[in-house]
């Protein structure tokens, strides 16, 4: 008779949990199993059963072409292998989004999103056969958010209390570490980046009409992204950071990059970099604070952009404390948004008119097209400067009134920031109104408007193609230090072309002495360039200094004839003496006017 089994349940192995692997460790298996591992070794180390590795290998194909497709983002979350399709069009469309929100600040409907994704599986479908219907539903649409980590897709409309809230709760937790802290006017900066569209004179332009004509042009190379930062106070502004998509563009051949109205940066993606915090922001603001006889302690107010680099920041000096503000609130409380950036730009517009005004003024046969085509980078860098630098320190300090109001004071004959921009838009409609033509000639108020505005050129479909292969945009860190600026060749003033421009400068002198009736004028110009010349002067006359010294190798030249082995003085090698305008001969001021 067989014996009764016992009653006592005998403990089964632990089920093995299942493993969901994403797509990048699925790669590192096939890697793994390349490199001459056998299956069951792979699944020890990873952890899951040999019949898995094995599916993986059999599938090997379809999943490197799955992850050759789709961005880093996605490849880290997803499992499964998608159709081609889907990967390129998500891509693609993740690129668009992050174009169209203007420095990863903006928020875009998601029904235009959805719209758009049609589209663009609509392009990249062109010309398969027994293509697979998309909808764009909106769950899809919460999929794909989740896949590539997007924020800035939303229902119009939705969340804008909620933004408010987390608005007024930053203002009252900033108020709390400004107090808490003893941080004063001087120690408060907030920085922001902005894109420069630096060819920009206006959509309903001639100009603009026939560019937007001509083969292969793209608006967005003439693209550029600034970063500006000031203090509270406002009579500090940083030098500003210019990223620019070309590394070394012809217009800078032979200029020293670390002696620019800008720092200096390229990126292909025309993105901010950290090392700005580092290389510019501390080293202006410590000297800063120096030249007051304050303490380096900084409070810097970031948005939460993904190109600060916000957990790297945040204990990035000991001295520098970084807050960041909530999402989609800059335009209710970040103080370069509220007139600041704006200003800059109506100032940066203005020098772009007034330079294609004077080419006209001073060569009638040039045309604003002719002037337009000639802007380049180095152009754009000098009027950057000049925009800068036209900022006042009233519109700065009052533009901190809707997140720090006790730091604003009153200044004397300040009308306010709106009341500054309209008069500079009033400038810049005036001028484009001597320039005359299609565009110009009835220039309105919305027409500079538009100039003025955050906005980003969208994309083409083929556009995205190109940056999709290239691999530019969202995720891409390729660049790594290729974005700080290198030492270029250049060639070193010398004493003959110094002189030269001496030389001509007196020409220039003695020329508007004979012709101007107004003495007190002519004297005037002469002193005051004479003046600005002085540094050139006094590098003419060191390069002169050494050209008279002697070489060492001269103390050792053979004696020939009997001559004293004194040492040449080489007279010549040496520049040609040409008079410098001596400034103290000038008449005084009160005389010359």
């Amino acid at each position: 008779m067989t014996p009764k089994r016992s009653g006592e349940v005998v403990p089964s192995a632990p089920k093995r949990k299942k493993a969901v692997m994403c797509l990048m460790e699925k790669i590192r298996v096939l890697d793994k199993l390349r490199s001459g591992m056998s299956c069951s070794a792979v699944g020890r180390e990873f952890n899951v059963n040999e019949s898995t590795i094995r599916y993986i290998k059999k599938k090997e194909k379809e999943i490197r072409r799955s992850v050759r497709e789709a961005a880093p983002e996605s490849a880290k979350v997803t499992s499964i292998v998608r159709e081609e399709a889907m990967e390129k069009m998500e891509k693609r469309l993740n690129l668009w989004i992050h174009e169209m929100t203007t420095d990863k600040k903006g928020v875009v409907d998601s029904i235009v999103v959805r719209l758009k994704a049609k589209e663009i599986y609509g392009h990249v479908t062109q010309g398969q056969k027994n293509v697979k219907p998309f909808s764009a539903s909106a769950g899809w649409l919460a999929r794909f958010k989740r896949r590539y980590g997007v924020n800035n897709v939303k229902l119009a409309g939705e969340a804008s209390s909620a933004d408010r809230e987390a608005a007024e709760e930053f203002k009252k937790h900033l108020l709390s570490v400004i107090q808490d802290k003893g941080y004063v006017e001087e120690q408060v900066f907030n920085a922001d980046e902005t894109g420069l569209f630096y060819k920009d004179v206006g959509k309903r332009t001639y100009i603009t009409q026939m560019a937007c004509k001509a083969p292969g042009f793209k608006s967005f190379q003439d693209y550029a992204t600034l970063l500006l930062c000031t203090n509270a106070k406002g009579d500090f502004k940083c030098k500003p950071l210019m990223v620019y998509r070309a590394q070394n563009p012809q217009a800078l051949k032979g200029k020293s990059v670390n002696h620019m109205p800008v720092h200096w940066r390229w990126n292909k993606k025309a993105w901010m970099t950290s090392s700005w915090f580092h290389n510019c922001f501390v080293p202006e603001v410590e000297c800063y604070l120096q030249g007051r006889n304050l303490a380096f302690k900084v409070l810097l107010i970031l948005d939460n952009a993904p190109v600060h680099c916000c957990e790297e920041l945040k204990n990035a000096h000991p001295n520098v404390e970084v807050l960041f503000m909530p999402p989609n609130t800059t335009s209710l409380i970040q103080p370069l948004d509220q007139g600041i950036i704006k200003a800059f730009k109506a100032h940066y517009t203005r020098e772009l008119y007034s330079k294609g005004f004077q080419a006209l003024e001073s060569n009638k046969e040039t045309t604003m097209m002719d002037y337009w085509k000639s802007v380049t980078i180095r152009n754009v860098i000098d009027y950057v400067g000049t925009a800068w630098g036209s900022i006042k320190q009233a519109t700065i300090n009052s533009c901190w009134k809707n997140v720090w109001p006790d730091c604003v004071q009153n200044f004397e004959g300040f009308e306010g920031v709106a009341e500054s921009i309209k008069k500079s838009v009033e400038n810049i409609m005036h001028i484009a109104r001597q320039i005359s033509g299609e565009g110009f000639d009835d220039m309105k108020e919305e027409d500079v408007e538009e100039i003025l505005a955050e906005k980003a050129v969208e994309p083409t479909n083929e556009d995205l193609d190109e940056m999709a292969k290239q691999g530019i945009g969202v995720g891409s860190d390729e660049d790594g230090d290729e974005s700080q600026p290198k030492t270029s060749i250049i060639d070193p003033l010398t004493a003959t072309k110094i002189s030269e421009w001496n030389s001509a400068l007196e020409r220039i002198f003695n020329d508007m002495i004979e012709c101007d009736p107004m003495l007190d004028r002519s004297l005037k110009f002469k002193r005051l360039t004479s003046t600005a010349f002085a540094p050139y002067a006094e590098m003419l006359k060191d390069l002169r200094q050494k050209a008279k010294q002697t070489r060492l190798t001269q103390l050792f030249e053979p004696v020939w004839e009997e001559k004293s082995p004194t040492p040449s003085t080489s007279h010549e090698r040496q520049t040609p003496e040409v008079e410098l305008p001596n400034v103290d001969m000038l008449p005084s001021s009160s005389s010359a006017e």
